[in-house]
């Protein structure tokens, strides 16, 4: 899901250099009136996109009368799904962590717990650089009016020479210090220079949902729509079982996938017809007007029975489909491998549920569970998003500012999945999903007899069941109580 939104200007540091796309789009000049001698200058604008930042608008003008430049950005990309909070460990003498880009939007809120430091939402404009970089700016800001608090109240001005000097000594990578940045529109960005933040040994990303107050903030919610749902009373965002980043049994209750457009109606289609549709009631995802959900049970053939909640806007023409797991929870999880060597596998059906994990053993990729969501396509589909994913956080080790090893590196990496795709050699897929949520169609009637398809059943893990909550279920029906009677919403 993707709610467009037009975000504030932000401002450019135009010493940190970074990579944009200008693709096909031609810049835009226009003459303007120049703020500082008050004559015509020129303005050029294009709109790009920043790989982590979305779709942007450059402005920047220039004068020729008093040399005055002006760089400015405003946004005009997409909100994300889901909020997002990074956290950077940086230890002393760290100068590669100094060193990560970072982009920060206007909503983001940068916190720095050893120096009791926080920079609010809205207070700065969204900016590109790096975490050195927003350290300096932090500074300089704070530094603005410090020699007329000298002259008005020195005892502050002392304190605040005082916090300087130790936020300079995390600049300089003095001591050792964590970065938080929690951005609820989920368009800031931290880099990993691994590309996976999830094996990132200092970095931690968390994908959370948004509460109510966060959509507010945001604009995701209208005044009047703000005071209705507010009215229906919230679940407060500590709740560790329904609030943002829930765990346990309400993990159970996620979609398999979320899909724009009728994709996953089509791919669901051609198994067997829905018995019956049921029309409800909604609101549009992305322009919040109402709009008709429709709900349908289908089954898949050795897979199990489905739920497609699909929603259309009339207003702005927004689809997308909602598949959920129809039935029990599975006993076993599940292990899906498949033997890539030939054109029809790479046609074959799949549903990669968000509690499944990928891995390509040939190409030494591995994808972590929740890294791309649930997805409803098919394996050249699946490859051609992973790729398309990892191309667009690896700018950093791919553009013009990386070394030529992180090109060189990157560059065989990709290399080893293009071929992948090509089916210039055989390769393997493999899908592990503690749920058994996850699918790939098989070749012949019965998957038994596929002779390159591969689905083996295993015991979860104490930490699986502890993180789907079938510990608790299990206490539950080790204790007696009618599983009936549990709401796990």
């Amino acid at each position: 899901m993707a709610v467009a939104a037009n975000q504030p200007e932000a401002a450019v540091d135009p010493s940190n250099a970074i990579y944009v796309n200008q693709g096909d789009d031609e810049p835009v000049q226009m003459e303007s009136l120049c703020m500082n001698c008050h004559e015509n200058g020129t303005t050029t604008m294009l709109l790009t996109r920043v790989p982590h930042f979305r779709d942007i608008m450059v402005a920047s003008f220039e004068c020729g009368h008093c040399n005055f430049r002006n760089n400015e950005v405003s946004f005009t990309g997409t909100f994300g799904e889901q909020g997002v909070k990074y956290t950077l460990t940086v230890a002393k003498g760290d100068q590669q962590a100094l060193s990560r880009q970072v982009v920060k939007s206007d909503n983001a809120v940068v916190t720095i717990p050893e120096l009791e430091f926080e920079i609010p939402a809205a207070t700065q404009k969204g900016s590109i650089t790096t975490v050195e970089g927003l350290l300096m700016d932090a500074a300089s800001n704070i530094k603005l009016l410090q020699e007329e608090r000298r002259a008005a109240d020195p005892a502050t001005a002392k304190r605040i020479d005082e916090f300087l000097a130790k936020l300079d000594a995390c600049q300089q990578g003095e001591c050792a210090f964590t970065v938080l940045v929690d951005d609820p529109a989920g368009n800031s960005y931290v880099e990993s220079p691994g590309g996976n933040p999830h094996q990132d040994a200092i970095l931690q990303a968390e994908h959370y949902d948004r509460s109510h107050q966060q959509q507010i903030d945001v604009g995701l919610l209208a005044p009047e729509e703000a005071q209705a749902s507010a009215d229906q009373g919230e679940i407060a965002a500590d709740d560790p079982h329904h609030g943002p980043g829930a765990v346990g049994a309400s993990a159970l209750q996620k979609a398999l996938a979320r899909i724009q457009g009728d994709k996953a109606e089509q791919i669901m289609s051609k198994y067997t017809a829905p018995d019956e549709v049921l029309e409800l009631p909604g609101h549009c995802l992305a322009c919040n007007a109402e709009a008709v959900t429709r709900v349908f049970q289908t089954s898949i053939p050795y897979f199990k029975e489905v739920v497609i909640m699909s929603n259309a806007c009339d207003l702005c023409g927004y689809r997308s489909s909602d598949i959920k797991a129809g039935g029990g929870v599975s006993e076993k999880g599940s292990h899906i491998v498949l033997d890539v060597s030939k054109q029809d596998d790479l046609r074959r059906d799949v549903i990669k549920a968000e509690s499944a994990s990928v891995s390509i053993p040939e190409a030494d990729l591995e994808v972590t569970t929740g890294s791309m969501g649930g997805l409803v396509t098919t394996v050249e589909g699946l490859l051609e998003q992973i790729i398309t994913a990892l191309r667009s956080t690896q700018t950093f080790q791919l553009g013009d500012s990386a070394s030529a090893l992180d090109r060189s590196t990157w560059g065989a990496f990709f290399q080893k999945l293009e071929d992948c795709m090509a089916l210039k050699q055989s390769w393997t897929l493999k899908l592990t999903d503690p749920l058994s949520n996850s699918f790939v169609a098989p070749c012949t009637e019965n998957p038994e007899s596929d002779p390159r398809l591969t689905v083996q059943e295993y015991e979860r893990s104490a930490e699986e069941d502890e993180e789907y909550g079938i510990d608790h279920l299990k206490r539950y029906a080790g204790e007696g109580l009618n599983m009936d009677s549990i709401d796990l919403n």
